[in-house]
């Protein structure tokens, strides 16, 4: 643990063994890792209608992101741990390789059951990236420097979440969608080159075995966990013994891994870095801000949409506004915690803007003018930006260097998990919502609709294109005329509001926890002089 006294961290960073050009260098390629795993989270969701026409195989639909996530979220631990063992190179090296060659079988695909298993692969590559990028700023920079660079990689995150769905819009439009896969082929070489020329193969003093039990208990409690998860209140109800079964399983596996993990003598998780009040409190507030903030990201585009009625190329320019204001502060805070030592000021300043942006949204409605909408939306990027890269940054400097991989890993799997809890939950306040306040909106023509024709209008995605809008004013109007039809899609959008703006009040409630959280957050200065640089001669002859 780093020594602190009088608030101050005084333990002082090994030596990166590179001068000023080659530790840009080294980073440029670590951004160009973050912009290819960043990218693929927002460019395959504009091409899967289309690979779903192609294809065929809807029943499958889901599939395609879940098996990402299954095997991302797993891979981001045990890369961790694993680059703690073995360097950070070679961890990121083989990241690239095995995005790659997952994005190529991806893109070559001939059935959905293929698709599903290579972006599997595509995911072990993408969590292993994600992973290895945030601790490898960790292992380059002294603990002054880390807050500027990694307040870059936030600006990077926000960049592809603009450029991914324009980017994926466009291949698939006028190339195919195969070539959503394609087009990450030449990020990945430039990638690889960079890294293998500049990164040094360099091993952390962490000595032991690999924890193979541990990853497999984990793997044994995430899979049903992720399942129970997504499928709970979609595909089997919340109290089906499909459901139950998988949460259970994955309850009893995770005690299982926590128990093996206390007597490991090199797990994959040390949880007595619980232990370190900095570690436990950055994590938390990750796994609640997130949560969060997944209100924004998955429901903004949904309320310009479908309750709106405006038109986007691709949903997530609706979040332009959000990533710019994202950008500005990720930046902004980034340096001003290099310049001051300081990052709590920071990070409490994100969250309660946090606080304060989720609450204005819960007020969104019908009537809202786009201009504040959009205003709001900036508001929640200003308060992101802060928060995403300053909790890394203390959590690397609260944790010894041979555990860096380790402890930012984790940082970064309980944001993963914070999302995956969140989309549930959200998505089940949509559902019962919708179900208990479509009729009352609808009013009086609500008397001329079928069960099953009303059953079909619990479902945001009917008002969520031109195209499905279109189908459904047409099917209402054959019921009872335009009349009919209009009120009944305006009678959808109020409930729809309604609905978002549950979604949001509750998301400002975990936003609130988050807040509370952060508080607790020791006051610690980061106190890290730069070292001297050596040569590269020097360095390859201290590794030898």
């Amino acid at each position: 643990m780093p020594e602190v006294r009088k608030g101050r961290v005084t333990s002082k960073p090994d030596a990166s063994g590179l001068g000023a050009q080659e530790k840009l260098l080294a980073f440029m390629g670590v951004l160009v890792v973050l912009f290819l795993s960043s990218l693929n989270l927002t460019v395959v969701g504009t091409a899967m209608p289309r690979v779903i026409a192609e294809l065929g195989g809807l029943q499958y639909y889901a599939w395609a992101f879940v098996g990402y996530s299954l095997t991302s979220t797993l891979a981001v631990l045990v890369a961790g741990k694993l680059s703690d063992l073995y360097g950070r190179k070679p961890l990121m090296l083989l990241g690239i390789v095995l995005f790659a060659l997952g994005s190529a079988l991806t893109g070559l695909s001939g059935d959905m059951l293929e698709l599903i298993l290579f972006r599997g692969v595509q995911g072990l590559g993408g969590g292993m990236l994600m992973s290895m990028a945030f601790t490898t700023i960790g292992d380059i920079f002294t603990p002054l420097e880390r807050g500027r660079y990694q307040g870059y990689t936030g600006a990077v995150w926000g960049i592809s979440s603009v450029v991914g769905p324009i980017v994926g819009g466009f291949l698939t439009d006028h190339v195919g969608w195969r070539w959503v896969f394609f087009v990450n082929l030449p990020f990945a070489v430039a990638a690889f080159w960079g890294i293998a020329r500049y990164l040094p193969a360099r091993r952390t003093p962490a000595e032991g075995r690999v924890d193979y039990l541990g990853i497999v208990l984990l793997a044994a409690a995430l899979v049903p966990l992720l399942l129970g998860l997504t499928w709970a209140g979609n595909a089997q109800a919340w109290e089906s013994w499909q459901t139950l079964g998988l949460l259970g399983g994955a309850i009893i596996f995770g005690l299982l891994f926590v128990g093996w993990e206390w007597r490991a003598r090199t797990p994959l998780l040390d949880l007595g870095l619980f232990r370190n009040p900095t570690f436990l409190i950055a994590n938390l507030a990750g796994f609640l801000n997130t949560a969060g903030m997944y209100a924004a990201i998955l429901y903004l585009p949904l309320y310009m949409q479908s309750v709106k009625g405006e038109t986007a190329s691709g949903s997530g320019l609706v979040l332009a506004p959000l990533m710019l204001g994202l950008i500005v502060t990720s930046t902004w805070a980034g340096r001003a915690v290099s310049r001051t030592g300081r990052y709590k000021p920071f990070i409490v300043a994100g969250a309660v803007l946090m606080v304060g942006a989720q609450l204005l949204t819960s007020r969104l409605s019908l009537d809202t003018p786009l201009w504040l909408a959009f205003a709001f939306m900036v508001l929640l990027g200003l308060a992101l930006g802060p928060i995403n890269s300053l909790l890394t940054v203390a959590v690397q400097n609260a944790t010894p260097r041979a555990a860096l991989g380790m402890a930012t890993s984790a940082n970064q799997f309980f944001r993963q998990i914070g999302s995956t809890v969140a989309a549930t939950v959200f998505g089940a306040i949509m559902s019962s919502y919708l179900a208990h306040h479509l009729l009352s909106n609808l009013g009086g023509a609500a008397a001329k609709l079928s069960p099953s024709a009303l059953a079909d209008l619990v479902n945001p995605k009917v008002l969520d294109s031109p195209e499905a809008l279109a189908h459904t004013q047409q099917t209402l109007a054959r019921l009872g005329g335009m009349d009919l039809a209009n009120a009944v899609v305006h009678g959808l959008r109020l409930a729809l509001s309604g609905a978002l703006s549950e979604i949001f009040f509750v998301a400002a409630g975990l936003s609130m926890l988050a807040l509370v959280v952060v508080l607790q957050l020791p006051a610690l200065e980061l106190q890290g002089s730069r070292p001297a640089p050596v040569t590269r001669q020097a360095f390859s002859a201290a590794e030898d």
